[in-house]
């Protein structure tokens, strides 16, 4: 069996080590040397990239190589089984694509408004109120995510994304970005700067008062993986593990389960990641993504693991990411070949 493995900041060496040990003929590319525009892809079985976000996750090209590079290999090259998987590319990272096939397709999401135009700002004050949550387009984390308590602050948002700069509330937006030493770490030190502008279209979002939410990983039609994720303490608004934020692995009701095994079946992708919260009396939808991320078992001490964890496959197995997907990719390889017969 044959596997080609893209070069990456995060995860490339344990990718390429978990790919040896299970007698992989392997061929190691790069996106940035152009030997991979012309290497033969005709007997290749499968192909992994983990992508890291170029510049920050916020930038509209933060997944270029992604967007621009997959696509070309899938469109070339039909019958290669790829992570992440194509079926979910054009959704990743960009909550808005996310936003319009969840709306159309009847998903619980908390109630969403796109600021499509000045006339959106006085809808989603009707709609949602205050406190309400405005997310940038693109961005991971937590990052470019937004309470937001007035109108002055729901206007400069919108404005900031539509590139009119030249008002009081985008000048102070700049003015404090500038103000603070993480910017010019990411800029000089770490030359990751932030993208400084917002992108279009917002989306402005109910605030839903919880102390918890939940992440899930889909593998081929089953959750295979789920946290919560609980707030350290009351003035966390954002729960996230590297903002403070606990996990915990314990029971995940059968509701949540149905709802994230429904999507990825919709959606036709093979790996699934999903942000679910509780609110208005069932679960929703907050956004989702074909790569996710996630700490080794018991990696951090903080971390709590209960007795009633309900998902069939077991923590030790399901945390080892590049286990789980290079096993995934095998299997799916050898059911081609017996399907094809080639």
């Amino acid at each position: 069996m044959k596997a080609v493995l893209f070069k990456s900041k995060e995860r490339f060496a344990a990718f390429e080590e978990k790919l040896r040990i299970y007698g992989i003929e392997l061929a190691v590319l790069d996106f940035e040397d152009h030997r991979w525009l012309d290497f033969k892809y005709d007997d290749i079985d499968f192909i992994i990239y983990y992508p890291s976000f170029k510049f920050s996750s916020n930038h509209p090209l933060a997944l270029q190589e992604v967007y621009d590079n997959l696509t070309f290999l899938h469109d070339a090259y039909p019958n290669i089984i790829m992570f992440p998987d194509i079926n979910g590319i054009k959704y990743y990272n960009d909550k808005y694509r996310q936003y319009l096939y969840l709306h159309h397709h009847g998903y619980p999401t908390p109630r969403t408004i796109p600021l499509l135009s000045e006339k959106s700002i006085d809808f989603a004050e009707k709609q949602l109120g205050y406190p309400m949550v405005v997310k940038n387009r693109y961005g991971a984390g937590g990052g470019s995510v937004f309470r937001i308590d007035s109108r002055e602050a729901l206007i400069k948002y919108y404005k900031i994304s539509k590139l009119d700069l030249f008002n009081p509330g985008s000048l102070l937006y700049f003015a404090g970005m500038l103000s603070e030493r993480l910017f010019y770490w990411e800029l000089i030190k770490a030359r990751k700067a932030r993208y400084p502008f917002l992108s279009a279209p917002l989306l402005a979002q109910e605030f839903i008062h919880h102390d918890r939410d939940l992440k899930t990983v889909v593998g081929y039609n089953k959750v295979v993986e789920a946290h919560w994720r609980f707030k350290a303490d009351a003035a966390m608004w954002k729960v996230n593990i590297d903002g403070g934020g606990i996990g915990v692995w314990g029971h995940v009701p059968q509701e949540a389960l149905d709802l994230s095994t429904r999507l990825a079946s919709d959606l036709k992708i093979s790996w699934l990641n999903l942000d679910i919260i509780k609110g208005n009396g069932q679960f929703l939808i907050t956004e989702f993504s074909p790569v996710w991320h996630h700490y080794a078992y018991r990696e951090k001490e903080s971390f709590v693991y209960k007795d009633d964890y309900n998902i069939e496959m077991p923590l030790e197995i399901s945390l080892d990411l590049e286990r789980i997907i290079v096993e995934s990719m095998i299997r799916a390889a050898k059911e081609r070949k017996n399907s094809t017969g080639v």
